[in-house]
């Protein structure tokens, strides 16, 4: 998924950057009650119980036992260690790939209207933004306002990476598209006209259905198969 990856770099954690430590972020969905919903002490007897990790444990923090600090370091470090950059795009970019006519169509166009807020290498500026995106009365989301209290952060999102976004599906901060067509068909039909818009993308961004096409080949330019494949991480 392109938001669980190149961690390291970023200064805040969730769409609405309620955490800014990664261990912060990772111990939410262990006990959150819409997640996991686990308790502190059945994670450590559950790793307690097992051998194999007790004696990691041991050797990379010299304990008998297992501490609940412990764990979170251990999921925080793996998870920065998750970085992506062997794309396609990557290549292309040092002189070691090329690009069709189409590709090279849509990173001129993802340049002229993505990259602001997408900033390359990393493909996000971390910042927080309302891109036009209607409200879920269920769902009840209301953004980085629900972290400053601030109205004019009502359904602001973090702006995720698009690294790999080609296979990160669902999209959006509530997973309300399934594919990158859909989205590129809300940024040019579907953004909200409301006044707290971000200017970059109020009204939509004018494409015709053939450069809306280029984009998205641009964008698959982005997954990095090094990484998707990469044994380390298939266990």
């Amino acid at each position: 998924c392109s938001s669980d990856l190149n961690l390291a770099w970023s200064p805040a954690f969730q769409w609405d950057g309620a955490y800014t430590k990664l261990t912060d972020a990772i111990a939410q969905p262990l006990t959150g009650h819409v997640e996991m919903g686990m308790e502190v002490k059945h994670i450590i007897d559950y790793l307690q119980s097992d051998a194999d990790y007790l004696d990691r444990f041991k050797k990379v923090f010299h304990t008998n036992r297992i501490h609940y600090e412990f764990v979170l370091k251990a999921l925080a470090q793996f998870t920065g260690y998750l970085t992506s950059y062997n794309s396609r795009y990557d290549r292309y970019m040092i002189g070691q790939e090329t690009f069709t006519a189409q590709e090279e169509r849509g990173l001129a166009l993802f340049s002229a209207n993505c990259a602001t807020c997408h900033t390359p290498p990393l493909f996000t500026d971390y910042t927080f933004r309302n891109n036009g995106i209607s409200f879920d009365p269920a769902l009840k989301d209301l953004g980085r306002m629900s972290v400053t209290g601030l109205q004019e952060d009502s359904l602001s999102f973090k702006v995720p990476s698009l690294r790999n976004a080609y296979i990160s599906s669902n999209y959006m901060h509530d997973g309300r598209y399934n594919t990158l067509h859909q989205v590129i068909d809300f940024y040019r039909f579907g953004v909200s006209p409301r006044s707290n818009v971000d200017p970059l993308v109020r009204g939509g961004i004018r494409m015709t259905d053939a450069q809306a096409q280029d984009l998205f080949e641009f964008l698959r330019t982005l997954t990095d198969s090094s990484f998707l494949r990469d044994p380390r991480f298939s266990k």
